[in-house]
């Protein structure tokens, strides 16, 4: 995620109101006072012409965020009226720029630890493939490319990386995946998150009445596309647990203290609202009936949500929905073959 959590309960804490308004960019509230900001993550230690290079790309205001920044870096983002933070996990600490006015957030102490490495971009059309393959057995490459939205050239070259892996493999009838167990392992451990912008929620109503609440919410507002995912959307499909928290994907954020509920922690949040930069989270709408009043995120999000939710029981949780997708899986592969 582009904010953290713990970035974004220093940014409540500090009286703001934060509102992702699509994957990169968030609108800060406090007071008559608002900024809307483009959000730039760095998980490497950056250095003054690091941020020359960042301003000849971005001429919006933005808020950087990186695991530490010396004198000369908060400088050099100041000079440019753009806002900081420095999340060392659990301390985070920084300087926005509030119309014009300065807004210190917890401690300015951020002397630059060891440099990380910078990470590489997320292929998010290789795993949206996988995620179409897992629905669509023995596709070909051109359904490829209009199931996941990509270009022929990207599906060969993505096709070419998951069959490195052992993933997937090319059959006389179209593409498949080889072994839909170790692609729901693989899955579970190799996908880095839909990325984005996550605010966390307290409310004291169910879970499942949570998420109705949220998606009327920005239905009625015309928020763009909506989706649930992790124990409420497992709960309409392969219903075994309680839902324990409620994840909701949007196109853009609100604020929910209309709906009644609270910001939270981690681990005492209800509610994720997430607006993800994953063009994938999305429901391929070809394959799933949804629920009249519940849109369901691509069931290999479901899955991976239902992995991180807290409880004793996740991994049942986790083997009982993959059981059911596989089940599900195995109804197309008969019904092509008759």
């Amino acid at each position: 995620m582009l904010i953290s959590t713990a970035a974004w309960r220093a940014l409540v804490d500090a009286g703001l109101t934060v509102i992702p308004l699509d994957a990169e960019h968030v609108e800060l509230q406090r007071g008559a006072a608002q900024a809307v900001l483009r959000v730039v993550s760095s998980s490497a230690v950056l250095n003054p012409s690091d941020i020359a290079a960042l301003r000849t790309q971005h001429r919006q205001p933005v808020l950087l965020i990186v695991p530490s920044a010396t004198p000369a870096v908060r400088a050099a983002v100041e000079a440019a009226g753009w806002s900081w933070l420095v999340d060392a996990g659990r301390q985070v600490s920084g300087l926005l720029s509030m119309a014009g006015h300065p807004l210190p957030i917890g401690s300015r102490d951020a002397d630059a630890p060891p440099r990380r490495t910078r990470p590489g971009r997320v292929p998010w059309g290789t795993f949206t493939l996988l995620r179409r393959l897992a629905d669509h057995p023995w596709a070909t490459q051109q359904q490829l490319a209009a199931l996941a939205g990509v270009s022929q050239p990207r599906v060969s070259q993505a096709l070419a990386a998951l069959a490195d892996q052992g993933l997937v493999h090319r059959t006389p009838a179209g593409w498949d995946v080889t072994d839909i167990d170790a692609a729901f392992q693989w899955w579970l451990h190799a996908y880095p998150g839909p990325g984005g912008l996550r605010t966390l929620w307290y409310g004291l109503e169910p879970p499942v009445e949570q998420a109705e609440t949220v998606i009327g919410l920005l239905t009625n507002g015309d928020h763009g596309r909506t989706a649930v995912s992790g124990d409420v959307a497992a709960d309409f499909i392969a219903p075994w647990r309680s839902p324990r928290r409620a994840i909701v994907y949007a196109q853009t954020g609100l604020d929910l203290t209309s709906a009644g509920l609270t910001p939270a922690d981690e681990d005492d949040a209800t509610l994720e609202l997430i607006v993800p930069k994953d063009p994938g989270v999305w429901p391929c709408p070809a394959v799933q009936v949804q629920p009249e009043s519940m849109p369901l995120a691509d069931l290999l999000q479901v899955l991976w949500d239902v992995s991180r939710t807290p409880g004793t029981d996740t991994d049942e949780a986790v083997q009982h929905l993959q059981r059911v997708m596989r089940e599900r899986r195995e109804r197309v592969r008969r019904s092509q073959v008759a």
